[in-house]
C-alpha cells in the first residue's frame, strides 16, 4: 500500500493512504493543539481515521473532523489526555474499539445520527462524556463502551438494539433515567452496575433476560417494572435498597 507523506510549514504533519472506504489518515505527526482537517486541502476528503492515528497524543485539545468522514478506527484517539472537543460530522457510521478510551477531558454531548456501530471500550472512562441519546441507526454497542461516563444523566435508546452487553454503562454514577427500546431482549451482566443515582426502571415487554449483577450497587433504585416472563438472575439487583417490582406482563 502506497503511503503519502504530506508537508505543512516545513514539517511532516501526517501520513495518509488509500483504503476500501476511501482516503485514510494513518498517523498525525504534528504537535498542534487544534487540528482542523479542513485547513489541509489533502485532508478534506479523508473518510477514515486509522488505527492509533492520534493515540497518546498529549498536544491536541480540539479536533475538527472532515465533513465526509465515515469511520473512526480502533484506538484512533486512545488516551489523548488533553483532548476536550471533537467536532464529529453527521456522516460517521462506525466508532471502533477504544477509539476514545480514557480521554478524561473529552466533553462530548451527542453522537452523529448517522452512526451504525459503537465498538467495545469506545468511550471507556471518558468521565465528561454526557450524551443523552443513542441514535436511531445504531445496531450494536460493544461491551464497556460507556463505562464510567459520569456526565451521562439521562439515556434514551432511539435504536432497535436487542442486547445491552456486559458493563456497557456501569459506573455511570450520575445516570438517573433510562428509556429502553421496545426491541430489547437481553440486559447482560453488570450492564448498569454502580449507577448510584438511578431511581426507577421500566423494562419493555420484549425483555427476556436480566443478567447477573446487571443493576448491582444501584443504591437509589427503589422501583423496577418487568414482565413475569423475564428470566431475572438472582443477583441482578444485589447491594441495592428494597425494590418494589411489578410482575404484570402487560404493564
Amino acid at each position: 500500500m502506497l503511503l503519502a507523506f504530506s508537508l505543512a510549514s516545513g514539517k511532516d504533519k501526517y501520513v495518509t493512504k488509500d483504503s476500501p472506504d476511501g482516503l485514510c489518515l494513518v498517523k498525525w505527526l504534528g504537535k498542534d493543539r487544534v487540528v482542523d482537517f479542513n485547513h489541509y486541502p489533502e485532508l478534506k476528503d479523508v473518510r477514515v481515521i486509522g488505527e492509533m492515528a492520534f493515540e497518546m497524543n498529549n498536544h491536541i485539545q480540539k479536533v475538527i473532523l472532515p465533513d465526509s468522514l465515515l469511520v473512526i478506527e480502533k484506538r484512533a484517539f486512545n488516551t489523548c489526555s488533553k483532548l476536550r472537543e471533537v467536532c464529529m460530522p453527521q456522516t460517521v457510521r462506525y466508532i471502533g474499539n477504544s477509539a476514545f478510551n480514557m480521554d478524561r477531558n473529552l466533553d462530548l454531548r451527542s453522537l452523529p445520527d448517522s452512526l451504525r456501530e459503537i465498538g467495545e471500550w469506545a468511550f471507556w472512562d471518558c468521565n465528561k462524556v454526557s450524551i443523552s441519546v443513542i441514535p436511531g441507526y445504531v445496531s450494536r454497542i460493544g461491551r464497556q463502551a460507556f463505562t464510567c461516563c459520569e456526565g451521562i444523566t439521562t439515556l434514551t435508546f432511539k435504536c432497535p438494539i436487542t442486547v445491552i452487553y456486559d458493563r456497557t454503562f456501569s459506573g455511570c454514577k450520575n445516570l438517573e433515567e433510562i428509556v429502553f427500546p421496545e426491541t430489547l431482549t437481553v440486559i447482560s451482566e453488570y450492564s448498569f452496575a454502580r449507577c448510584v443515582k438511578l431511581k426507577r426502571v421500566t423494562f419493555p415487554i420484549s425483555l427476556e433476560k436480566i443478567g447477573a449483577n446487571a443493576f448491582s450497587n444501584c443504591w437509589s433504585l427503589s422501583e423496577v417494572q418487568y414482565s413475569s416472563f423475564v428470566d431475572v438472575d438472582s443477583s441482578a439487583f444485589d447491594d441495592g435498597p428494597m425494590i418494589r417490582t411489578c410482575m404484570d406482563p402487560t404493564f
